[in-house]
C-alpha cells in the first residue's frame, strides 16, 4: 500500500513555466521517507502538437537541474521531483 505524507511545505522557485512549488515527504519506502519536490505546470496555453511533442514541457525538464538547486539551496536534499500539469 502507497502512503504519502501530505506535509506541503511552499518552495519559492521562480520560472515562468512553473505555477506552484512545494515540497512534500512520500513514505511508500518502508525504510525511508523521500523528499520530493512537487512542480505545478500550468498547461492552459501550451498544448502538444499532434505527435504529442510538447515543447515548453521540454524547457521545464531542460531547466530542471537548476530548479533543484534552487530549492535545495532553501530546503536542503530532495530525492525525487514530481511534475503535474494541469
Amino acid at each position: 500500500m502507497l502512503t504519502t505524507l501530505k506535509l506541503h511545505q511552499p518552495v519559492n522557485i521562480t520560472h515562468p513555466l512553473v505555477r506552484d512549488a512545494y515540497m512534500k515527504k512520500d513514505s511508500s519506502l518502508k525504510e525511508h521517507n523521500s523528499d520530493v519536490l512537487v512542480l505545478e505546470m500550468t498547461n492552459d496555453e501550451h498544448e502538444a502538437d499532434v505527435s504529442g511533442f510538447d515543447s515548453y514541457l521540454i524547457d521545464l525538464l531542460t531547466d530542471l537541474e537548476g530548479l533543484k538547486g534552487q530549492a535545495e539551496e532553501r530546503l536542503g536534499h530532495i530525492d525525487r521531483i514530481d511534475i503535474i500539469t494541469h
